[in-house]
């Protein structure tokens, strides 16, 4: 796993909504069109609210689950962004079943959703991808417990946290190499289990809600700023 290098700004997706259809509801009608569409099976789709919309009615905490494109829309503004292209970067996602996956640098993502949803659905089921060779996503924990104990607690950018500038989290995090953590659900809160993962929460909008990459562009931003980017 990389390190928490001085300078470097380490950013960890939190809760991202990113799982193979669940197996409960596989035998859905919608469910069975949607893979039959793309030609895969129901357990090598991503769970996707646009495509499974009627067959997550019965899943639980179905608000939080069902949207990689918030995944999507994030990663590409990160590994587009002059601090990932200066190497002063580090990306991880989070995804719903717990585990972790380090993002390399030099990833090069799809910018077409759909492609992107199958490139998601192979690192779900092969930790790794691409699948041989060297990888350029890949599992580095199999939970977010794990992840904090090799690379320490999280700073937390949540709308209940105190009250801070965007330049003084990055300031902070590049100082003290925490790894700051950003939601990627479309509604509700974190998982208690996340928060107590958290060294400090802060807010950058004084309690407002913000969609996931408008927190990452700012946060981004500010990293530049303090680099000369």
């Amino acid at each position: 796993m990389a390190g928490g290098g001085r300078g470097r700004l380490a950013v960890v997706l939190l809760e991202s909504p990113l799982e193979v259809v669940p197996r409960e509801i596989r035998g859905h009608p919608q469910v069975v069109a949607s893979a039959r569409r793309y030609g895969v099976s129901p357990d090598e789709m991503l769970l996707d609210k646009t495509l499974h919309y009627h067959a997550m009615a019965a899943l639980p905490q179905k608000w939080k689950r069902g949207r990689p494109d918030i995944v999507h829309t994030t990663l590409l503004l990160l590994q587009d962004s002059l601090l990932n292209q200066a190497g002063l970067l580090e990306v991880y996602i989070h995804v719903y079943d717990g585990r972790v996956f380090h993002v390399k640098p030099e990833t090069r993502l799809p910018k077409h959703y759909e492609r992107f949803r199958g490139l998601m659905a192979q690192l779900l089921r092969e930790e790794r991808v691409p699948p041989t060779g060297e990888p350029l996503i890949y599992k580095v924990a199999d939970s977010l417990r794990e992840f904090v104990e090799k690379r320490g607690r999280l700073i937390l950018l949540w709308e209940r946290g105190s009250p801070a500038a965007p330049g003084e989290i990055a300031a902070e995090a590049m100082e003290t190499g925490a790894p700051v953590g950003i939601g990627m659900f479309p509604r509700g809160d974190f998982k208690r289990s996340t928060l107590r993962k958290a060294l400090k929460a802060y807010s950058i909008a004084g309690g407002r809600p913000l969609k996931a990459w408008t927190v990452a562009y700012k946060l981004l931003c500010a990293a530049e700023a303090i680099h000369g980017l």
